[in-house]
């Protein structure tokens, strides 16, 4: 019995010193955090068929504008980039007109499409005429690749509810909003001294928020009184917009409309991704969005191009970047969000 009893105190002992040395090595040997898990920083591209294009009315514009398109994709998928291609009327029309749904193509390669509108900067105009006109472009487009590749828009803000009339067309997110958009706010909801008249003068292709850091997460927004989240809101505004391409280095109140796209504006490309890496809260998703007129997707840019994607390409490589359409940087979004 007694030697029972020893064998017992001698096997709890031993117990007892083993979870003493498991206690102190856990507390001297270091453990390896458990990783915290980075939220998607994507990059993607915007070039608008804009409204005053005579594609429509001349098939060799038409023609000529596919024949770059075409070229410019070719040369972003060497390097796994993406272009997102914004209609407005015109060019969407061609695409029936002249029986070349170069839209449709766009989607079947892997790249993205989406609406541009170049109304609703002028004052007066109603909230239901300018519901109709988002519905009227929404449509357009629709009938040429599908409702459920055209769900953004860019342009069409000002003094009218922005927000509000493109979501009651059908509009889920909206990307590239300039300083036009806080033509509908208060000046209590804007930067220091944005005035209509600083705003309709100078600053209405300026990206907004000013600061960069400011707009490169997305921001759901109920209406356009504000630019502060409405948690649930249907419509989501994706910025991250550094400006137009060949503008950067300038400024483009200083150089519009003879902006020169030069190597000056690659570097502003590669710094402000440097900016958000550095600073970013990698726990929330975050874009990058360059503007890239349609005049700067021809063969003539080439070198410059190049020099551009490869170093973004540095960036992708390492994992530190990614790629994707303005619709696909939206469903990365909602699906984090989920």
């Amino acid at each position: 019995m007694k030697k029972q009893t020893w064998l017992w105190i001698t096997g709890g002992s031993t117990i007892i010193l083993l979870i003493v040395i498991v206690i102190i090595a856990s507390i001297i040997i270091p453990q390896s955090p458990t990783p915290a898990t980075t939220a998607p920083f994507v990059i993607t591209t915007m070039t608008h068929m804009e409204g005053d294009f005579k594609d429509d009315q001349n098939q060799n514009i038409f023609n000529k504008r596919v024949e770059n398109m075409r070229w410019a994709m070719d040369l972003f998928d060497e390097y796994g980039a993406k272009l997102t291609f914004e209609t407005e009327k015109s060019f969407a029309t061609a695409n029936t007109k002249w029986g070349l749904n170069i839209l449709k193509e766009v989607i079947s390669r892997g790249h993205g499409v989406g609406s541009h509108a170049d109304f609703g900067a002028k004052p007066g105009t109603s909230l239901t005429d300018m519901t109709e006109q988002f519905k009227q472009l929404k449509s357009l487009i629709d009938n040429l690749v599908g409702a459920a590749n055209n769900l953004g828009v860019s342009g069409g803000t000002g003094p009218t509810d922005w927000v509000t009339s493109a979501a009651a067309a059908g509009y889920k997110y909206r990307d590239a909003v300039t300083g036009f958009g806080y033509l509908s706010m208060p000046a209590s909801a804007r930067p220091s001294g944005w005035t209509n008249s600083y705003i309709v003068q100078t600053a209405y292709h300026d990206p907004i928020p000013p600061n960069l850091m400011d707009r490169i997460y997305p921001i759901p927004l109920q209406d356009a009184k504000d630019l502060v989240a409405d948690p649930g809101a249907p419509t989501i505004m994706m910025g991250g917009d550094i400006g137009e391409l060949a503008s950067l280095a300038e400024g483009r109140s200083n150089c519009f409309p003879n902006c020169t796209f030069d190597s000056s504006d690659i570097t502003i490309v590669t710094n402000s991704i440097d900016q958000i890496i550095a600073g970013r809260d990698t726990a929330r998703f975050a874009k990058i969005n360059i503007h890239i007129p349609m005049e700067l997707l021809a063969p003539t840019n080439e070198t410059l191009l190049r020099t551009m994607l490869s170093a973004i390409k540095e960036y992708t490589d390492g994992a530190k970047l990614s790629w994707d359409t303005q619709l696909g940087a939206y469903q990365q979004y909602i699906n984090l969000e989920k």
